[in-house]
């Protein structure tokens, strides 16, 4: 879906709001006057269902289009695109601290080095032996939206 066809429904989705939003006023107002009124209580259920819904999907609509126009204008880094020799730096005079070995499991939250080369936060969704598929808490392009296999 093209930026422009994305922002024409994020708009149509944000007058429905409004209008939903409007209408939800008019159903607390009729229920301040007939508040056992059993058919407005379920119209307001739906109605504030329908509401955050449509927020919902406002929501993700608009951090999709807003990922994919980040993924357009940020230059793309691939770290391993170039084979190049790097030696590490030893660092001098230096102790290390004992390594804890944590376990992990489905739900749990973890910090995972993704291709580019840089660290994030995920959450573990599945493991299999030695491999974990992960999701990103804070994906910062619509290609980490998808899972990763670590």
């Amino acid at each position: 879906m093209g930026s422009e066809e994305e922002r024409v429904l994020e708009n149509q989705l944000e007058l429905q709001l409004l209008e939903q939003k409007d209408s939800l006023s008019a159903i607390d107002h009729a229920l301040l006057i007939d508040p056992t009124n059993s058919e407005l209580l379920e119209v307001h259920e739906e109605l504030v269902q329908a509401i955050k819904d449509a927020e919902e999907g406002l929501l993700h609509l608009k951090r999709s289009r807003l990922l994919s126009e980040a993924d357009t204008l940020l230059p793309s880094t691939n770290i391993f695109a170039e084979e190049e020799k790097v030696e590490p730096i030893v660092p001098v005079d230096v102790e290390p601290e004992p390594l804890e070995e944590k376990g992990y499991s489905v739900g749990s939250t973890c910090r995972f080095r993704y291709k580019d080369g840089r660290w994030y936060n995920g959450q573990v969704l599945q493991l299999d032996n030695s491999v974990a598929k992960i999701s990103f808490l804070t994906p910062t392009s619509e290609n980490m939206m998808d899972t990763t296999d670590q």
